[in-house]
């Protein structure tokens, strides 16, 4: 997923439960019977749009249901657990073993290496792979025995076991395709069967019996998609589901007082950030770009937009992530102290004025454009805002015609760990480089994190690379984001995955 959509699980993680008080939920209306039949209803944001293509974000949209799923999965520490791998080694520098579990797809076909090799060999043919697992970034896939997979890569590749966690590299049974069409209904492994795929806007689930993770404890479910959040808000505080995920900030304010809810918060290793195209003036100046960056009260973003759901950046990882350096804090900014940079510097406020692109994909933008204008205002700085969906900005902001432009950014959107955001994002030729950023020791900091098999140096590196970014301020971050899921006060088991790859498992519940 990019970086407008996202669908990303972090050492010392916690997760909060906040119970908001008030009136109107009818836990009734979700179909859980006195005889012990029970369905769950859940409001989604990210409806499957590609045909429940593997390469897509669809396949996120189907580990989400409880039905795809991957030969690895992530702990709460991004640790690589068995999935529907059992083990795996490194048997050469560039060449990885996967042993397959025996079970089966749920229509009865055998789970086997030929089947795991033709479907991630099927992956590095389409049209356009994920960057996670790619040509560029594994050689060949071989089902070296009917037990085993083989995956050979150009280069050694310390980070294989964690590429096959994505969902896009998840298992269907061969009956799933037909020519470029992906068919999900029954050729999953995981603990829900889809029934029917409801035209795009849901999905309808039953349990798997045969399920080889256990025993399944909800007997049906339905998700729902709504692109709205204040849609799913209203959808859960009316009883009409019984989960609404990925709330915005937006959506909130309605669920507060209603005692039948719980809002499961949980911080996302997503950064918000304002991001200055330094290809050009004024912001090729570091001095410009400080300035900016020093006008800015964060702590008033955080309350005033977020509504304290969440924290202010110093950088790109979050606080509590483990390559994040101790020293780095946030820069709380005000006009007096910008107005100082740009004096000490011979900066005109007047010649640092620009166009904002807000894109409204993401609804929290238009106000925090606004306060970003307010307080650029003090410091003599004059903002526009522009608006738009962020398709109609893209062709902009890839080709790096722009002034600045906000942009919501999950670092761990294509592996646990950020090596890949990195690449893309704060390497001179990084391909999604939006503000242009270009520092040869950030490259070679970067492309030694990519070769170091230790963690703990890899994670160090990352920090000298943060450390970096933000004395070069590559960027200049605002906030940190928060996952919020609304649960009902019936339901059990709904997991607040700061990756977004899980929402429905076996151990989701009604009581």
């Amino acid at each position: 997923m990019d970086g407008t959509r996202t669908l990303t699980t972090l050492a010392g993680l916690s997760t909060a439960l906040v119970v908001l008080a008030g009136c109107s939920f009818d836990s009734g209306s979700n179909d859980a019977t006195a005889g012990g039949s029970s369905k769950l209803v859940i409001a989604d944001l990210w409806a499957p749009d590609s045909g429940y293509a593997l390469e897509t974000d669809d396949a996120f949209t189907l580990t989400r249901a409880g039905c795809l799923e991957t030969l690895v999965t992530v702990d709460g520490n991004n640790q690589a657990q068995p999935g529907l791998a059992t083990d795996w080694k490194q048997t050469a520098p560039t060449s990885w073993t996967f042993t397959i579990r025996e079970t089966k797809f749920q229509n009865g076909t055998p789970l086997t290496a030929k089947v795991v090799a033709d479907d991630l060999n099927r992956l590095l043919k389409a049209t356009a792979p994920p960057r996670s697992f790619s040509p560029s970034v594994i050689s060949t896939v071989t089902a070296a025995d009917d037990r085993t997979v083989r995956i050979d890569t150009p280069d050694e590749d310390h980070f294989l076991p964690l590429r096959v966690s994505v969902p896009n590299t998840g298992i269907l049974a061969p009956e799933a395709f037909s020519g470029t069409t992906t068919n999900p209904v029954g050729t999953c492994t995981g603990p829900f069967k889809i029934t029917s795929t409801g035209t795009g806007q849901s999905l309808s689930l039953t349990a798997n019996d045969d399920y080889w993770g256990g025993d399944v404890a909800l007997d049906s479910a339905e998700i729902r998609y709504a692109e709205s959040g204040s849609t799913r808000a209203t959808q859960l505080r009316t009883g009409e589901v019984s989960v609404a995920a990925n709330l915005p900030v937006t959506s909130l304010t309605p669920l507060k007082g209603d005692d039948r809810i719980t809002l499961e918060q949980a911080s996302l290793p997503r950064t918000t950030g304002l991001y200055l195209n330094t290809r050009k003036a004024p912001f090729n100046r570091i001095e410009a770009r400080r300035a900016i960056q020093n006008a800015l009260g964060l702590d008033a973003i955080v309350k005033g937009v977020y509504e304290g759901t969440a924290t202010a950046a110093a950088g790109p990882f979050t606080p509590d992530e483990p390559w994040t350096p101790a020293g780095l804090h946030p820069v709380q900014g005000n006009a007096p102290a910008a107005k100082a940079i740009m004096a000490a510097a011979g900066i005109d406020p007047k010649s640092l004025g620009f166009e904002l692109i807000a894109y409204s994909d993401r609804p929290e933008f238009a106000d925090l454009a606004q306060v970003i204008q307010a307080q650029l205002a003090e410091a003599g700085i004059t903002v526009k805002i522009r608006t738009g969906e962020y398709a109609s900005v893209e062709d902009d902001l890839m080709s790096g015609n722009f002034q600045a432009t906000l942009l919501s950014r999950n670092h761990l959107i294509d592996l646990p760990e950020p090596i890949s955001m990195l690449r893309s994002d704060e390497t001179c030729k990084g391909g999604f480089n939006l503000a242009g950023y270009c520092n040869p020791q950030v490259d070679k900091l970067v492309a030694e994190a990519g070769t170091t098999a230790d963690t703990a140096k890899r994670q160090a590196l990352y920090g000298q690379i943060a450390t970096q970014l933000a004395t070069d301020v590559a960027f200049v971050p605002l906030v940190h984001e928060s996952l919020t899921i609304g649960v009902a006060h019936n339901v059990r088991g709904v997991p607040t995955d700061p990756l977004e790859r899980t929402l429905l498992t076996k151990d989701t519940k009604l009581s």
